[in-house]
């Protein structure tokens, strides 16, 4: 998931590269042709295909964040639906969906890369 993020950021900067100038602006006050913006671009791709391998306790927690995100995102949008359907009582997702309430922490109380995994997944 975290490379197509990386692929979608990528091609989504080079179309905003191909696209025109606003009028008026020179070529002086862009500061970059189309090459060079390209060949840092590409650069700029292979320093990320490469940060997994260099920091995979980050590249990881970033995995683990996306994969919440995304649930949160998906049990958000299910009672959205449900709120514009009117739909009131089937809210509850925790057996359908595997999304369930997170445990309280307390102050100084830390979650380990298992443990957000887990979570995550909606596993315990």
């Amino acid at each position: 998931m975290f490379g197509f993020l990386i692929r979608a950021a990528f091609w989504l900067s080079l179309v905003i590269m191909i696209l025109p100038r606003e009028p008026g602006t020179t070529r002086e006050e862009a500061g970059l042709s189309t090459m060079e913006a390209i060949t840092v671009a590409q650069a700029t791709l292979n320093d990320f295909t490469g940060f997994c391998s260099r920091q995979p306790d980050v590249c990881a927690a970033g995995e683990v964040a996306l994969e919440t995100f995304s649930a949160k995102a998906k049990y958000g949008a299910k009672q959205l639906y449900v709120y514009l359907d009117g739909q009131e009582n089937q809210t509850d997702r925790d057996e359908n969906s595997g999304l369930r309430q997170a445990p309280a922490l307390s102050e100084g109380q830390g979650l380990d890369r298992q443990e957000l995994t887990m979570l995550a997944q909606g596993s315990e």
